[in-house]
């Protein structure tokens, strides 16, 4: 197999997979190392959008939109958590 400039540029998009006969989704997010569930089912939606069930393009979107908004809600109370508990420690120190 050649290796072309776009892939020299971009290894991190390519992974090997000649030991797999196939590849779902649920494999895509281990090789890729998702690691946070909201990004996961954003990416599980968009991968499939459309092709699964009764939802249309359209809905499997909307729902991988509110995944991301979600992920994005929680990094902002994870750091506000982080501000806070900071607060306390220095309260207790300086106390």
């Amino acid at each position: 197999m050649r290796v072309t400039d776009k892939e020299t540029n971009y290894q991190h998009y390519f992974k090997d997979v000649t030991h797999l006969t196939h590849v779902d989704v649920y494999r895509v997010l281990e090789l890729f190392e998702v690691q946070d569930h909201q990004i996961a089912h954003a990416i599980k939606k968009l991968l499939c959008a459309g092709a699964r069930g009764p939802k249309d393009k359209q809905t499997d979107v909307k729902q991988a939109i509110d995944s991301l908004n979600r992920y994005l809600q929680m990094v902002e109370e994870d750091c506000n958590r982080t501000v806070s508990l900071d607060r306390v420690f220095i309260e207790r120190e300086g106390a």
